[in-house]
């Protein structure tokens, strides 16, 4: 049963990222331009999912971190440790690439709390704006 509170539940073991997830991470990166992104994409797994259902996935990747002077450039407050690229994934849906202390670090699919949702395709990502 799923529960309503989104919060990332560890997975025993990583996997890799479906080919949807793949997708949505990659066009999300190639917006943002960011080399080490890109390197990380590469390597990136899901060590994590969303006990709501929502989709979202804790990521891990063994690339290069961005390093902080561009995560504070790209950041919507200046904070050095984290930004997010986001877009808008069809009606009601968000899809936020979380960078945490310059690392990939979760694909957030959301809808609304407890709300599952399939991640949407890649190409119809509309509004992208880095923050």
């Amino acid at each position: 049963m799923m529960e309503s509170v989104p919060e990332l539940v560890k997975l025993s073991q990583p996997r890799a990222l479906s080919e949807a997830e793949r997708a949505l991470v990659v066009r999300l990166v190639k917006f943002a331009d960011v080399v080490a992104l890109g390197e990380q994409v590469t390597t990136a797994c899901v060590v994590s999912t969303c006990r709501c259902g929502c989709g979202s996935v804790g990521l891990r990747s063994d690339g290069p971190p961005v390093p902080a002077a561009v995560v504070a450039r790209l950041s919507a407050n200046g904070r050095d440790d984290y930004f997010a690229v986001s877009a808008s994934g069809g009606v009601d849906v968000s899809v936020v690439l979380h960078v945490l202390s310059g690392a990939v670090g979760e694909l957030e699919l959301f809808a609304g709390e407890g709300v599952e949702v399939t991640p949407p395709r890649a190409d119809g990502l509309t509004d992208l704006w880095i923050g």
